[in-house]
């Protein structure tokens, strides 16, 4: 059954997950394409949309209530970091981004906060989100390769194989990534301090 949606329904869920969870949800869908139940162009560009989407709703959520809150942030040690991040390194932080584990909602909401241009922050996401799908999606493809060559009788493994993939790399987010959240920008208190 879980064939049935993945082959009827697939991109939209690679969609839908990768805005969410995207290693997870690029490494296993690559590992699928190269198994031959999804193209793995379209893959690669629908994750990669996901991802671009769900970031400028970060930074758009960030440029809206952001400047106002920004201060507050500064109490939070992490949050300080990121805003520090931002005004130093800008577009290289944004290009980046995907790779900064713990960080991925926090730099496109400061992106916003600290009002950097949509133009550069657009174009620094694209070209991340294009380097983020060649690693990670190549990465999962290359496993796929790599256990057919290794593994006899692949086909009776590879959704146990696929399963592993993506809950091992959410237990790995989760244990040793833990996000600055995007809630903690909009719960923050207002402080007199200046942006």
């Amino acid at each position: 059954m879980f064939v049935q949606l993945i082959l009827r329904y697939g991109y939209g869920m690679i969609f839908a997950a990768a805005a969410a969870e995207g290693d997870a949800t690029l490494l296993t869908a690559t590992f699928l394409a190269r198994r031959g139940y999804l193209q793995l162009e379209i893959v690669m560009l629908v994750a990669a949309s996901a991802t671009i989407a769900i970031n400028q709703a970060y930074f758009w959520v960030g440029r809206r209530y952001g400047p106002t809150r920004l201060a507050a942030m500064h109490q939070h040690g992490s949050s300080r970091r990121v805003v520090g991040w931002v005004r130093q390194h800008g577009l290289a932080l944004v290009v980046g981004s995907r790779f900064v584990y713990g960080f991925r909602i926090a730099i496109p909401a400061a992106c916003g906060a600290t009002r950097m241009s949509p133009l550069t922050f657009s174009l620094g996401d694209v070209v991340g989100s294009m380097i983020w799908v060649g690693v990670i999606g190549g990465g999962g493809y290359a496993i796929g390769h790599v256990l057919t060559i290794i593994v006899d009788d692949l086909r009776a493994y590879e959704w146990w194989i696929a399963d592993v993939l993506f809950c091992g790399v959410l237990v790995l987010l989760a244990t040793h990534g833990r996000d600055v959240s995007l809630v903690r920008l909009l719960k923050a208190k207002i402080a007199p301090a200046d942006v």
